[in-house]
């Protein structure tokens, strides 16, 4: 429960994450569902225009090497996406923190250690078991990144993954979108689904497989936000997820997956 300010108690005595059945999450927008379907859509568009203008400006300039390119151009499109969000989040007569929900979680500090184990333990699994299965499938998937996190350009892969993708994308389907899409005739459990769909086919070029474990761990993005009432939780989880992702693709010993 929310203590006398307003804010989400921060102590260890707060219920459990797992012990705490009942929906926190509240969704708040004055959007439509169709609308913000056809602004999300908009503003993909939009970034990608804004990607494109970026990597014809760089390559244009010349002497920037494929990485440094890639990364501009995705980090831009990342802050365009994550600026008009905002700016759509704010559109209506309710409040952009609500739209959002990007108030603290009403578990506390609890929420992001739980989220985030059961988070290792469930995808660790499944992961563990599809590496085991065709490793080199894992790696067809993963490829691209773990050249960037070789690269000279590392630290800026590192920005644009763990810190630009988890907010742009968070605040796109499960922020923007999951709102609307709960309000209308799809419901908690409709909205669970449509958007983790919709995450999963951002990420296109995977393997089957691949999008099969987007997808469920945009399910569990999605239960977060309902379990905790904070977009704050599946956010940071997502985060924490590719950080642990790109440690360890370092670890990794294949000389495939080296830039050049």
């Amino acid at each position: 429960m929310a203590n006398g300010t307003g804010e989400a108690p921060d102590d260890w005595d707060s219920p459990p994450l797992q012990r705490d059945p009942s929906p926190r999450y509240q969704a708040q927008t004055g959007w439509l569902w169709w609308h913000a379907v056809l602004y999300a859509a908009a503003t993909l568009f939009i970034a990608m225009a804004a990607a494109q203008f970026a990597l014809a400006a760089l390559d244009g300039a010349g002497h920037v090497a494929p990485e440094w390119q890639f990364l501009t151009a995705l980090g831009l499109s990342q802050l365009v996406s994550i600026a008009v969000i905002w700016w759509g989040a704010g559109m209506s007569h309710v409040p952009r923190e609500n739209v959002l929900a990007l108030q603290a979680p009403v578990q506390g500090k609890r929420a992001y250690v739980l989220g985030y184990l059961a988070m290792l333990g469930l995808f660790g699994a499944l992961s563990a078991v599809t590496w085991a299965i065709d490793p080199k499938r894992v790696m067809d998937d993963l490829t691209v990144y773990a050249g960037l996190i070789r690269s000279e350009a590392w630290w800026l892969a590192v920005l644009v993954i763990v810190v630009g993708a988890p907010v742009m994308e968070e605040l796109m389907f499960r922020g923007f979108l999951f709102p609307a899409l709960a309000k209308g005739p799809f419901g908690l459990i409709g909205a669970t689904v449509t958007t983790s769909a919709a995450w999963s086919a951002l990420h296109a070029g995977y393997s089957v497989m691949g999008l099969i474990e987007v997808f469920a761990v945009g399910l569990y993005f999605a239960f977060l936000l309902v379990r905790t009432g904070s977009l704050r939780v599946p956010m940071f989880c997502h985060g924490a997820y590719n950080l642990t992702v790109l440690a360890l693709l370092l670890l990794v010993d294949n000389s495939a997956t080296a830039p050049g």
